[in-house]
């Protein structure tokens, strides 16, 4: 009897004849859908360079960075965590004295308008992106703003948040 059960738990023990297999590519990671709400999120390029990620900036409770202050921390780059995790950027990094030429407009019907110190027309959708959802998301607490981008060669027409680009 016991060498029964002995059999009965080394069988069991022994996967039951299931195979061991590689790991399987799913896909991407899960995401996440942030719209405005509680925070401040600086918006990077995710580790396969292909979509944004936000990356959460905490402060004391309720408190909310001034949207040209977001813009600072945005073109300084991911760093602590969110560079530990693969998170990168496609915006150009601003010279010294450039920082003092940024702007962001208060929100109106048309949207906030963030003026920055480089041309915008060759911006990739990626990193135009990183401004209008960081903006977009700081300056309205429960939506999110579309956000008009405006460079010293042109103007960009409104554009809402769209991470998947």
């Amino acid at each position: 009897m016991a060498t029964a059960t002995l059999v009965g738990c080394a069988l069991l023990l022994t996967g039951c004849g299931i195979k061991r297999s590689g790991v399987i590519d799913s896909g991407h990671s899960a995401t996440v859908k942030v719209s405005g709400g509680k925070g401040n999120f600086l918006y990077f390029v995710a580790k396969d360079g292909d979509r944004l990620a936000p990356s959460p900036f905490s402060l004391a409770e309720g408190y909310r960075l001034n949207p040209v202050v977001l813009l600072g921390l945005l073109f300084d780059g991911p760093r602590g965590r969110a560079a530990e995790v693969g998170l990168t950027t496609a915006l150009p990094r601003l010279s010294a004295g450039q920082e003092d030429q940024m702007a962001v407009s208060p929100t109106s019907q048309a949207g906030t308008t963030v003026r920055v110190p480089f041309a915008v027309g060759d911006l990739s959708d990626l990193a135009r992106m990183q401004i209008v959802c960081t903006i977009g998301t700081a300056v309205l607490t429960d939506g999110l703003s579309p956000v008009i981008l405006m460079g010293p060669d042109t103007t960009l027409p409104a554009a809402d948040c769209d991470r998947k680009r």
